[in-house]
C-alpha cells in the first residue's frame, strides 16, 4: 500500500475546504483553514504508517477478509482506510460550527438543525458515508468489482464511519451509532439521521449534487457478514484490532496536527527504539551479562548431573539464562513464548535479555514495554535498569515509567526549550522506546473505550511485551486474555514474553492454534533442584483447625528471637493491623506493618529498614509477595490461592545460603478477597494434602491442568453471561466497546470510597524531607492558576499529583470526616501527623470506620 498515492487531496472532495476554518488559536494568529488542518493531519498519518511499519497490518487485515484477488476491490478499501483521516474534519463545513466556533459567518443560506447545532464529527461521518458508498455502488454497478465484495466494501464505510463519529469521544456502541442513522431510536439517539437531513440539504443547496446514498438498516446481517463463522475468534480479534488501531492512528494524527496549528510544535519523534545496538552493547559490558558470557563459552551447558548436584545458585540462573537464549534463537518467527522459571532464578534479567535479543534479529521492532503486576515492581526494576544503563543520560532518556505515581518523563533539553507540548503528548500516546508499567495500563490500552485508553494502542504496533504473573488477576478471563493476546499478536506483529513462577498453561483455553513456545524446554531440571524446591521447607502443624490471632501470636513470639527476620501475611488488612497492634508490645524485636495503606515512600522505607535490621517482624498483606526484594528467615501465611504461596515462599531464604521455613496456617476467608476464583475453592488449597504435595514438587502444570483450567474452560461453555462464545460473537464482534471493557477490567471495585489527604511530613529514598502541608498549597495554587499554557498546567498537575499519591489514603464513605479544606474530590487534612503511630503505620480507628476496606 502506497499511502501517498492512495491519499486523496481534500479539494478533490469539496470545494470550499480553504473558505472555513479548523481551528483558531487564543493569539488571535491566522485562524487554519480545513484545507491547512487535513493536510497536517494527514502529514502526521503518514508518518505514523512509516514509523510504525502500519503497511503490514493493513495488508495483513486484506488478506484476512478479502480473500479475493481483485485489484479494484484492494483499491477501495486501501482508500477508505487511508482517507479516514482526509475526511474525518469534513464536516466543520457545517455553517453552524463557523459561526458559533470560528467566529465566521458562511453559507447561512443553508437551512438550520437545531439538533445538529454545531457539531462536526456526526456530519463527517455522513459525509464519508456518501462519498464511499457512492463510489462502491458505482463499482458494482459498472461490475469493476462483485455485489458481494461491494457489500462487504460497504460495511466497513459502516464502520470507518463509526471512527470518524468517535474521534473526539469515547469509544462506544457500533450498534448504537448505526441505529442512530435510522431515527428509530429513542429521542437524543437520532443525531446520525438529523445529520443525514442536514447533509441532504447541503449537497442540493451547496455542491449542488444529487440525493445522498441511502443508509442501510439492516445491521445484524452486515455484521454477521463481516465477522463470518462464530468459530472463527482470530477473524473477530483483527476486526476489534483494527478498529481500535484506526482509532489511535487517527486520534494522535489529529492531536499532532492540532498542537502544531497551535503552539507551532512539529513532531518528529514518536518514541522509537532506535539506538538498539548502543543499549546491547552497554547490557553485555555489565558484571552480569560478562560472568554470564564467559561461563556460556567455557562451561555451558553442563551435564544434568552435574547440574543436579551444584551448589552454586548463580550457576542454575545463567543455565536457564542460557537455556531461554537458545530456545528463542530457534524460534524467533514465533510471536507467543512463556518463561516459567522458579521464583529467585533471575527472570527479570533473562527477559530483559529476550527482548533485546528480540530487537537485534528483528529491525521492524521499534519499542518494549516490560508490564508488572504492581507499581512497586515498576519501580524496583526501574531501579534495576538504572543499575545497568544508570551512567548513560542517552539510554536512561529512553526509559519511561507509566502512571500516576512517578512525574512524566522530560529529558533536559524539553524541559530547558520549555517543549511543554512535546512532554505531554510523548505521555498521552506513549512516545518512550522503552516502557515500564503496569498490568492495569496496558489493558486500558489494550481494552479501555475511554478516549485516552485507546491513545497509545498504535504503539503496540511492531512492539516486544514482556508480561510478568499475568496469571495474578481473576481467572475468569484468562481465556479471553489468551485468545486477545494471539490475535493482537499475529495482527499487530507483537512479540509477547509471558513469564511466571507458576505459569498456567493457557493454551488449553483457546481455539487459536498459533503456535507458542516454552523458552525452558526441561522445567523440572530447575524447579525440582534443592537450591529451589528445597530452599524453603513448608510447614502445616497450624493449618488443621482456625487459628486464633493470640494462637497465633504465642507461635510467632517463640521464633522472635535476636538475630532473625520474621515475616507474616495475612489475607485481610484489618486482621494485619490487628496483629501489628496486639504483638509490638510484647515482641523482644521491632516490628513493623506493610499494607494497602502504606504508600510508596513508607514501603520503601520499610523494605530497607527490614534488610538493614539484623532481627525484625514484619506483618504485610498481598503487596509482599510478588517480587518485593526482602530476604527474611521465617514466614507465616495465611492460605490462599497455591500461586500466593510460592510467591510468598520466594521471599523466604532468598539467598539460599540458610535454612527457611514457611507455617502456614488459616484464619479469614480468602473468598472475600479473591472473588470468583476457582483456586480458593477448598480442594484447591494447602487444606487438600495432594495440593501440598504438588507445592512440594513445584509442580505448577499438573495443579493447572487437571484442577483449574478445565473448570475455567467449563465456566466459560455454559449459558450465562460468563460465556466465551457469546462474548466474542455479541460483544466483541459488535464492536461494543463498553462492553469489551467491562469484562476486560482487571480490578471490579464497586465500594464508595473518598479521598483523604493527611498532611504530614514524609522522607524520599535520598533522606529528602518532603511536608505535605507545602506541597498541598503548590496544588491549590497550580488549580487556580488562569496563566499557564494548557500542555504546561496538565504537566505540573501531573506532577504535584504523583507526589500529592504518598498523602492521599482511600476511605469509605461512611466515615466521620472532619476537613480542613476541600479541593475537588480530595478532602485536605491539615494536622495529619496525629493519625500516625511512631513506625508511620496509619490508625484508622481514629476515623472511626469499622469496614475491612482494601488489601
Amino acid at each position: 500500500m502506497e499511502i501517498e498515492k492512495v491519499m486523496i487531496p481534500i479539494e478533490k472532495i469539496i470545494n470550499n475546504s480553504e473558505e472555513c476554518f479548523a481551528h483558531v488559536a487564543k493569539d488571535n494568529k491566522q485562524k487554519e483553514t480545513l484545507k491547512e488542518h487535513t493536510e497536517r493531519c494527514q502529514k502526521y498519518w503518514k508518518n505514523l504508517v512509516e514509523k510504525k511499519n502500519l503497511t503490514e497490518i493493513l495488508e495483513e487485515f486484506e488478506k484476512c477478509y478479502f480473500n479475493s484477488t481483485d485489484e479494484k476491490v484492494k483499491e477501495i478499501f486501501e482508500s477508505m482506510t487511508v482517507n479516514i483521516v482526509t475526511m474525518h474534519d469534513i464536516g466543520k463545513v457545517n455553517p453552524e460550527f463557523q459561526k458559533e466556533k470560528m467566529d465566521h459567518l458562511w453559507h447561512r443560506d443553508v437551512p438550520l438543525n437545531d439538533k445538529v447545532g454545531s457539531k462536526h464529527s456526526i456530519i463527517s461521518s455522513v459525509f464519508y458515508l456518501d462519498y464511499y458508498i457512492g463510489i462502491i455502488n458505482l463499482a458494482v454497478k459498472n461490475e469493476t468489482i462483485y455485489k458481494s465484495d461491494g457489500e462487504k466494501l460497504k460495511d466497513f464505510a459502516y464502520i470507518y464511519s463509526y471512527i470518524i463519529s468517535r474521534h473526539h469521544g469515547d469509544l462506544t456502541e457500533l450498534e448504537r451509532y448505526l441505529e442512530s442513522l435510522n431515527g428509530k431510536q429513542a429521542e437524543g439517539d437520532e443525531l446520525g439521521y438529523q445529520a443525514g437531513n442536514w447533509y441532504e440539504l447541503w449537497k442540493k443547496s451547496i455542491m449542488k449534487q444529487g440525493d445522498p446514498e441511502k443508509i442501510r438498516k439492516n445491521w445484524k446481517r452486515m455484521l454477521n457478514r463481516l465477522n463470518g463463522d462464530k468459530d472463527d475468534t482470530e477473524k473477530i480479534i483483527y476486526l476489534y484490532c483494527l478498529t481500535r488501531l484506526l482509532y489511535s492512528l487517527l486520534v494522535a494524527a489529529d492531536y499532532y496536527a492540532t498542537t502544531e496549528y497551535m503552539n507551532g510544535f512539529e513532531m518528529t519523534d514518536f518514541g522509537e527504539l532506535n539506538q538498539w545496538e548502543h543499549i546491547i552493547d552497554i547490557y553485555e559490558k555489565s558484571k552480569v551479562q560478562i560472568s554470564i558470557r564467559k561461563y556460556g563459552k567455557e562451561n555451558y551447558p553442563i551435564q544434568p548431573e552435574k547440574l543436579l548436584k551444584e551448589e552454586n545458585i548463580n550457576i542454575l540462573r545463567t543455565e536457564m539464562f542460557l537455556d531461554a537464549e537458545r530456545t528463542l534463537e530457534k524460534n524467533m518467527d514465533k510471536s507467543i513464548f512463556y518463561l516459567e522459571a522458579p521464583t529467585g532464578s533471575g527472570k527479570s534479567n533473562t527477559a530483559m535479555n529476550l527482548s533485546l535479543k528480540m530487537v537485534q534479529e528483528n529491525e521492524k521492532i521499534n519499542k518494549i514495554f516490560y508490564i508488572y503486576p504492581f507499581n512497586t515492581l515498576v519501580e524496583q526494576n526501574m531501579e534495576s535498569m538504572e543499575k545497568v544503563f544508570g551512567q548513560d543520560k542517552e539510554i536512561m532518556s529512553q526509559i519511561a515509567i507509566v502512571n500516576s505515581l512517578v512525574p512524566l518523563k522530560k529529558n533536559n533539553k524539553a524541559e530547558e526549550d520549555k517543549e511543554w507540548n512535546k512532554i505531554l503528548l510523548d505521555r498521552q500516546f506513549l512516545n518512550y522506546p522503552i516502557v515500564l508499567s503496569t498490568h492495569v495500563m496496558l489493558f486500558q490500552t489494550l481494552f479501555g473505550n475511554a478516549k485516552d485508553n485507546v491513545f497509545g494502542f498504535h504503539q503496540l504496533s511492531h512492539s516486544v511485551i514482556v508480561l510478568d504473573e499475568i496469571q495474578s488477576y481473576k481467572n475468569d478471563i484468562w481465556s479471553e486474555i489468551i485468545s486477545f493476546l494471539k490475535g493482537f499478536a499475529n495482527l499487530m506483529h507483537m512479540k509477547i514474553v509471558i513469564m511466571s513462577a507458576t505459569l498456567p498453561n493457557l493454551e488449553v483455553l483457546t481455539n487459536n492454534k498459533m503456535e507458542t513456545v516454552r523458552l525452558i524446554e526441561h522445567r523440572e531440571k530447575y524447579f525440582n533442584h534443592k537450591k529451589f524446591a528445597k530452599r524453603v521447607q513448608a510447614d502445616y502443624s497450624l493449618l488443621g483447625y482456625k487459628i486464633t490471632k493470640e494462637e497465633l501470636q504465642e507461635h510467632v513470639l517463640a521464633q522472635a528471637q535476636d538475630g532473625k527476620k520474621i515475616l507474616i501475611e495475612f489475607i485481610k488488612k484489618k486482621s494485619a493491623e490487628e496483629f501489628y497492634r496486639n504483638i509490638r508490645e510484647k515482641s523482644p524485636i521491632p516490628v513493623l506493618l506493610m499494607t494497602g495503606d502504606s504508600c510508596i515512600l513508607d514501603r520503601k522505607r520499610i523494605i530497607r529498614q527490614t534488610k538493614e535490621m539484623k532481627s525484625v517482624i514484619l506483618i504485610a498483606t498481598q503487596v509482599i509477595e510478588a517480587g518485593v526484594d526482602i530476604d527474611m528467615d521465617i514466614g507465616y501465611k495465611d492460605i490462599s490461592r497455591l500461586d500466593s504461596e510460592e510467591q510468598f515462599m520466594g521471599r523466604i531464604n532468598r539467598s539460599g545460603k540458610k535454612e527457611g521455613v514457611v507455617y502456614f496456617f488459616n484464619m479469614d476467608d480468602a473468598s472475600v478477597i479473591y472473588k470468583n476464583d476457582v483456586r480458593i475453592e477448598k480442594d484447591k488449597t494447602l487444606e487438600n494434602e495432594e495440593i501440598r504435595q504438588l507445592l512440594l514438587l513445584k509442580n505448577f502444570p499438573e495443579f493447572y491442568e487437571t484442577r483449574i483450567l478445565p473448570s475455567i474452560k467449563k465456566e466459560g461453555e455454559k449459558i450465562n453471561d460468563k460465556n466465551l462464545e457469546e462474548f466474542f460473537c455479541d460483544k466483541v464482534a459488535l464492536l461494543n466497546m463498553p462492553e469489551v471493557a467491562k469484562r476486560m477490567r482487571l480490578i471490579d471495585d464497586n465500594r464508595q470510597m473518598i479521598s483523604v489527604y493527611l498532611g504530614r511530613i514524609l522522607q524520599n529514598e535520598k533522606g529528602e524531607k518532603i511536608d505535605g502541608r507545602v506541597l498541598w498549597q503548590e496544588y491549590k495554587g497550580l488549580i487556580e492558576e488562569c496563566k499557564l499554557e494548557y500542555a504546561e498546567k496538565k504537566i505540573k498537575l501531573h506532577d504535584i499529583r504523583s507526589q500529592m499519591n504518598g498523602f492521599i489514603y482511600q476511605f469509605s464513605n461512611q466515615i466521620k470526616l472532619q476537613e480542613d479544606e476541600q479541593i475537588g474530590d480530595i478532602f485536605f487534612i491539615e494536622n495529619g501527623e496525629r493519625y500516625f503511630d511512631e513506625n508511620g503505620v496509619l490508625m484508622k480507628e481514629l476515623f472511626e470506620d469499622n469496614t475491612d476496606l482494601f488489601i
